[in-house]
């Protein structure tokens, strides 16, 4: 009878250590998927495919009444999604130390597509500006996005290898401000106030997140305010339009208000739950540029307010994901690679977002993962690809291999 006690004993022992290590390692399992680098694939794939289906929602107007009967809006942004998808992976499992050490050549490759576009013979003109390299009748590249990601690699690889040096005036501002007006003019060159503005901001938030001295940023503001000024009086006439419409778009509701009050019909139409997939009106040739910079206000009109405030919320996920990733980086060129990557996609969210709803004037910066537009959606998967191999090459660094973050109070 002890034996047999003692046997039921040691089953019931071994029962609960099996229970035990399996709850440990279902407890495992959950804080793994909640890392940074899965949390931020979950997004990004589920932004996808919300773009997907939004592009086929709003490309099927033109196809139902035979302006594109093949649904090529839809066929491509598939494509580009798929290269893009497949970039993304290729980054993920390249080391981005090699990005540091080719940073220049980088630089370089994207100040010669600024320049190539600019050429009448090559770079065409779409919306008023000239933008686009094109390849065919169906595929085209975007120079000025290509410059977004690797303006952000060459200021990490700059500030990570001046870092000590980020709070004199030559290295930590003349320099860095030199190669940012360079592509800034460039851009604005096709013309592309937005983008230029855009990368500028960027910029100059890394630099100033390096070490740079916030005195020469404040006396460079001032020392701008003429220049600023003169822009704000005698803008050019797309510029001064888009203000217009900004301030009052009722004063002209079919012209240059035209698009900014159908992206409202639109957000409004949806209320708080939406009309329904496939059910938006304003896509029906109302809406300009439906599918790409204003695809949010289709959103609004098809998922109302709560499929509106999921994708703020996504985009926010994101944003603090990127930082928990910036945060643990294991050097310095790391930490302001994945800051940079993290910052320019949140952002370009929130303007596009701003734009959409008349908070600010349009920019004609699409909204990540969703609108269509092929140069935007791989180098924003590139820039993924990238923000997660640093994730990955954190996940066994030490937490004090970085000494930048626990400088920066504004990433804690």
């Amino acid at each position: 009878m002890n034996a047999l006690k003692n046997l039921s004993a040691i089953n019931t022992n071994y029962a609960k250590d099996m229970q035990s290590y399996q709850t440990e390692d279902f407890n495992r399992t959950a804080i793994r998927s909640l890392e940074p680098a899965n949390v931020i694939m979950y997004i990004v794939i589920t932004l996808l495919v919300i773009g997907i289906i939004m592009i086929y929602s709003t490309s099927s107007a033109k196809t139902a009444e035979d302006v594109n009967p093949m649904n090529i809006t839809f066929l491509k942004h598939v494509a580009w999604v798929i290269i893009a998808i497949t970039g993304m992976l290729i980054m993920m499992r390249t080391d981005y130390h090699y990005l540091q050490r080719y940073s220049m050549v980088i630089f370089i490759a994207a100040l010669a597509g600024l320049v190539v576009v600019l050429i009448p013979e090559i770079g065409k003109i779409s919306h008023g500006a000239r933008r686009w390299i094109r390849f065919g009748s169906y595929f085209g590249y975007q120079p000025s996005e290509f410059a977004k990601l690797a303006m952000i690699i060459f200021m990490s690889g700059y500030i990570a290898k001046n870092l000590e040096k980020m709070a004199t005036f030559a290295k930590g501002f003349v320099g860095p401000v030199i190669l940012i007006g360079v592509v800034s003019l460039l851009i604005l060159k096709e013309p592309d106030f937005g983008t230029s503005m855009f990368i500028t901001a960027v910029s100059f938030m890394l630099i100033m997140a390096g070490g740079t001295r916030i005195i020469y940023v404040i006396f460079t503001i001032i020392a701008s305010i003429p220049h600023i000024y003169q822009i704000m009086h005698k803008p050019p006439t797309y510029q001064h339009n888009r203000l217009l419409a900004f301030l009052d778009p009722w004063k002209d509701p079919m012209g240059i208000g035209y698009q900014i009050i159908q992206s409202w019909i639109s957000l409004g139409s949806g209320g708080i739950t939406g009309l329904g997939l496939g059910e938006s009106r304003q896509k029906l040739f109302f809406l300009p540029m439906s599918d790409n910079d204003f695809i949010f206000s289709i959103i609004g009109e098809e998922f109302g307010f709560i499929g509106t405030t999921c994708i703020i919320i996504m985009f926010a996920l994101f944003a603090w994901q990127g930082i928990r990733v910036c945060k643990a980086a294991p050097d310095v060129f790391g930490f302001f690679l994945a800051l940079g990557i993290t910052v320019s996609i949140a952002l370009q969210a929130a303007i596009n977002i701003a734009v959409v709803t008349g908070s600010i004037p349009t920019k004609g910066l699409p909204l990540p993962f969703i609108s269509t537009g092929g140069s935007s959606i791989l180098l924003s998967l590139l820039g993924v690809g990238i923000l997660l191999n640093i994730a990955k090459q954190s996940e066994n660094a030490d937490d004090s291999a970085c000494p930048v973050a626990d400088n920066r109070s504004f990433v804690t």
